[in-house]
């Protein structure tokens, strides 16, 4: 899809690019090569794994004729049934001959008019599942009944082919990419939506490699050192690509944060490091140490066991003699120090687990410890201060933002109402006001419509379900979780799997998404943290969209134009 495409063409794609996810559709499918050098091209290739190929030509005009011998406007030279029909067999020939594997798979073929109203002749001999005006397109409410509408057709000019028969079994995922494969010399290059996104992403990791590079290099002319810097700054990839190389030089290794599934999203992408590194040990700190020491956790633990009783108990285990001989590591990374410092009781756990201790051992603590938003901020720097003291550990800033596009993070930054500036500057080139927006809701219906239709507006752009986190600024209702979400699938952020994820924006810190979507936004509500801003909105790599209680309009617009952005 481009600025030339026509507006017909966009909107059914738009419609067909929404439905299910299994479905590929191929937009202007040249088949000259396939067709002598004959001028053949199909506007639309559409594989419905369970039912087959639907060939689709659409015309875009508001007004469409034929009188029996000519179509107008002019510009229709041909009969557009002939033309998806010409295309359609041309296909299916190439295909078969190409990839006889697939001479099973029933090929059909319409024509969508979806801006055009139009009667078909009795003399022309076209059945009516062959074509869809606008009086049909038009009524779909959504992607959904019209996909519906697609397979009753498709049925039906398979039940009217005898040469045709219905597919015994859906076509799997390797299937389909085969057929798409085979397409791929005679596809126009369009960078689809999908491109352009992990365009964006290996820009990203472009970015990352710069920004890296001066504190690996610190780390390698000193034994101890402390990488402060604000939300995407990049600190947890480059503390996972410090541990990676200091465990490559075969010293044992600790990589642990705080956040639970900033640990276990840290571990499966260490796992994946091929050869595998046995000497690295990667988690969340609390959890790793009681694995190291054989403590059991409850099931349910509550917060007085986390915050009390564990640490007791790992700390007369950590001291006794016979583990603290074969538990310590020659390396620590820590991500999320801050919210390691201010648990005093765990800090000091963690440094019976290094060789030589905090003054002698040797780490890269790794946290935002100028814009710490959860914690006591004397009580941090008291215990920074102490390292400081005690260690002299080398120091290094990261003050440019290589995560998110600046609309992203100043607007993040001026909601939170933090005054001090953040960041010098944004590595990321590009952003717009489409990458950020507000949206209001009266009723907790009305938000969960709301979220439905951005699920949806990303899912046409491009994006797939697990690109999408929903992080409730509530930790006693979210928005995902209602019951007129249940039809998308939405799973806990601490269920793997291909699927959009939620959770609160507390459990999402120090996680990043493509898209993430705030909800449950209610400024006037007397527990509202307004610096959850600054830590949710900075989760994004791509866009931002807050769902916030129109009752708060007035407040959010207050502190949006006090710092001169008036973009909602």
């Amino acid at each position: 899809m481009d600025d030339h495409t026509p507006s017909g063409e966009r909107d059914v794609f738009n419609m067909l690019a929404a439905g299910p996810d299994d479905w590929v559709i191929m937009h202007s499918l040249d088949l000259a090569p396939w067709n002598r050098g004959l001028r053949t091209e199909i506007d639309f290739v559409v594989i419905v794994p369970d039912s087959g190929i639907l060939c689709i030509e659409v015309k875009s005009h508001s007004n469409i004729t034929f009188d029996g011998n000519i179509w107008a406007p002019p510009e229709i030279k041909r009969s557009p049934f002939k033309q998806a029909a010409d295309g359609r067999h041309t296909f299916y020939r190439r295909l078969r001959d190409i990839a006889p594997q697939f001479r099973i798979v029933p090929v059909v073929h319409m024509c969508i008019f979806p801006n055009a109203s139009f009667n078909l002749q009795v003399n022309m001999s076209i059945p009516q599942w062959e074509l869809m005006d606008n009086r049909v397109f038009r009524t779909f409410k959504d992607s959904s009944a019209l996909c519906i509408d697609i397979k009753l057709r498709i049925a039906e000019s398979i039940n009217a082919d005898g040469q045709l028969n219905h597919l015994r079994n859906p076509l799997s995922e390797s299937q389909v990419q085969s057929i798409v494969n085979y397409c791929l010399p005679v596809q126009k290059y369009h960078p689809d939506a999908r491109e352009e996104i992990m365009l964006r992403e290996q820009a990203i990791e472009r970015i990352l490699l710069d920004q890296q590079k001066p504190v690996l290099k610190l780390a390698r002319a000193n034994d101890r050192i402390i990488v402060s810097g604000g939300a995407g700054t990049g600190k947890t990839l480059i503390s996972m690509e410090l541990a990676r190389r200091m465990a490559e030089s075969g010293q044992r290794v600790a990589l642990l944060c705080f956040n639970q599934l900033v640990g276990q999203w840290m571990k499966d992408q260490m796992e994946r490091i091929r050869p595998t590194l046995p000497n690295l040990v990667v988690g969340r700190a609390i959890q790793t140490m009681a694995k190291l020491t054989g403590l059991d956790i409850p099931e349910t633990p509550d917060d007085n066991y986390w915050n009390n009783l564990l640490p007791l108990k790992l700390l007369e285990k950590l001291t006794d003699p016979e583990i603290s001989a074969i538990a310590p590591f020659d390396y620590l990374v820590l991500d999320e120090t801050q919210d390691i410092l201010l648990r005093p009781a765990l800090w000091e756990c963690l440094i019976h687990l290094l060789n030589g201790g905090i003054r002698d051992g040797r780490y890269a603590l790794f946290g935002d410890f100028e814009h710490q938003v959860f914690g006591e901020r004397e009580l941090l720097k008291k215990e920074l201060d102490t390292i400081l003291r005690d260690a002299q550990p080398a120091r290094w800033k990261l003050s440019e933002n290589c995560r998110n596009y600046s609309i992203i993070g100043e607007t993040a930054v001026q909601l939170s109402g933090i005054d001090e500036k953040i960041y010098t500057g944004y590595m990321r080139r590009g952003g717009s006001i489409a990458n950020y927006n507000i949206h209001f809701y009266a009723t907790e219906d009305e938000q969960a419509r709301k979220l439905s239709d951005l699920l949806r507006e990303f899912k046409q752009q491009g994006y797939r379900p697990e690109e999408i986190t929903i992080l409730s600024f509530s930790a006693v209702r979210c928005a995902a979780n209602s019951q007129q979400m249940q039809e998308y699938n939405i799973r806990p952020a601490w269920q793997q799997g291909r699927f959009t994820h939620y959770c609160t924006v507390h459990a999402f810190k120090g996680l990043e998404n493509k898209i993430i979507i705030l909800t449950d936004v209610s400024p006037g509500e007397a527990e509202f943290h307004r610096d959850l801003f600054y830590t949710g909105m900075t989760r994004a790599t791509e866009s931002v969209r807050v769902l916030c209680n129109i009752r708060c309009q007035e407040t959010l617009l207050r502190w949006l134009i006090k710092g001169g952005l008036t973009y909602v």
